[in-house]
């Protein structure tokens, strides 16, 4: 019996492999001959998709909510951004899966961002369910480790100042929420979703800091944390890239001005063997052998280089300041001492002049600005 399950294990992984490899050639075939990915296209249905949802949710006939589907397709197909890639099935309409890549701003600079679309039999009343391919990070306070993605368009998060789901496809709809994933989640600051990011346990008086520089620093520092996630995550997806999109994460992570630019986002302190093997080699599997895991020590090393420089920069501003304080100072008393002497001048010669002979207040001042003159 055990040496059967062996068997059919063996013979379902050589199927997998089977079917990578064609899904590979498939797709290289079509990158070489349009030069591009496509922005959205729909693919022969595999019934291991499948697996993963309930069969209530499969659709076999033309009914109305097959039919929004399939306006969501065309919605898709014509607006899609160049950031923003689709699959949709064939057989199996209810499902789509979507990549975001990430832009050139920290943190979230050149990472791809898997989602799995799933319409419930609820739609088009209900929005689409959304999970989020975390790979175990979590990248932002509103993409959660399960794979929830916290959205008012999705109604799994309330917030006033943002629209809730539609029924309406003209209103609501699959591209807009990938374009508000895009645009309220993977953003440039993070650090300010989080909840309570803006209360104090007790409250300081504004002259104690600079509340929006203690702000922006936080946020500075968040999303050096984050985009070592970002680069973790990177790594689990080169490792098991999502059906389909096999052959899309490795010319993604091939591309050499993409290696460049991911090597210019980050000083290359967090991940540098990470960094260093996207330059030297060509092929990804080259790339993964040769990728070793920063140990803790150089980790620590890397955080005490950068926390050294921070204080040689801090020690340098410190010593400026004090030689512009100083030289200040020095003008001031300068000063000070020649207001002092004039004024000495100015008492020793009334005091002349009155010990002589009293003049008159109107006669002194003339007299005064003659001796002035011949002083």
């Amino acid at each position: 019996m055990r040496s059967s399950e062996v068997h059919q294990g063996r013979k379902m992984e050589s199927s997998e492999d089977r079917g990578k490899e064609n899904r590979l050639k498939r797709d290289e075939e079509e990158f070489l001959r349009q030069k591009k990915f496509n922005q959205f296209d729909v693919i022969e249905n595999d019934d291991r998709l499948a697996l993963h949802f309930d069969e209530d949710h499969r659709v076999g006939q033309e009914d109305f909510r097959t039919q929004k589907i399939m306006e969501e397709w065309r919605i898709l197909k014509k607006g899609l951004p160049p950031t923003i890639f689709v699959r949709a099935y064939k057989g199996h309409y209810d499902f789509l899966r979507a990549v975001i890549v990430g832009g050139k701003s920290m943190p979230y600079c050149h990472g791809l961002f898997f989602f799995d679309i799933n319409f419930p039999s609820s739609y088009p009343n209900k929005p689409p369910v959304v999970t989020y391919r975390s790979c175990g990070f979590r990248l932002h306070p509103n993409l959660e480790l399960d794979g929830k993605v916290c959205l008012s368009l999705l109604d799994t998060s309330k917030k006033e100042s943002e629209k809730e789901w539609n029924k309406d496809l003209s209103k609501s709809n699959v591209l807009e929420v990938l374009l508000s994933i895009q645009e309220r989640i993977l953003n440039s600051k993070p650090y300010f979703d989080k909840p309570n990011k803006r209360t104090l346990p007790v409250p300081l008086p504004s002259w104690l800091y600079d509340e929006k520089k203690m702000k922006e620093e936080k946020s500075k520092a968040y999303n050096e944390g984050i985009f070592a996630l970002n680069c973790q995550t990177m790594l689990k997806i080169m490792l098991k890239p999502p059906k389909d999109f096999e052959f899309f994460v490795a010319q993604c992570f091939r591309d050499r001005d993409r290696a460049k630019a991911i090597l210019h986002a980050c000083p290359g302190d967090i991940y540098p063997k990470f960094y260093q093997a996207f330059l030297k080699d060509e092929s990804l599997s080259s790339v993964l052998e040769n990728f070793q895991s920063p140990s803790l020590l150089e980790l620590q090393k890397a955080k005490g280089k950068k926390a050294k420089k921070n204080q040689d920069v801090k020690d340098s501003k410190a010593k400026t300041n004090q030689d512009v304080k100083g030289s200040k100072a020095k003008t001031n008393q300068d000063v000070k001492e020649s207001k002092m002497k004039k004024n000495q001048r100015v008492n020793d010669l009334r005091y002349l002049h009155r010990s002589e002979t009293v003049i008159p207040d109107e006669e002194y001042e003339e007299e005064l600005r003659a001796h002035k003159v011949r002083l």
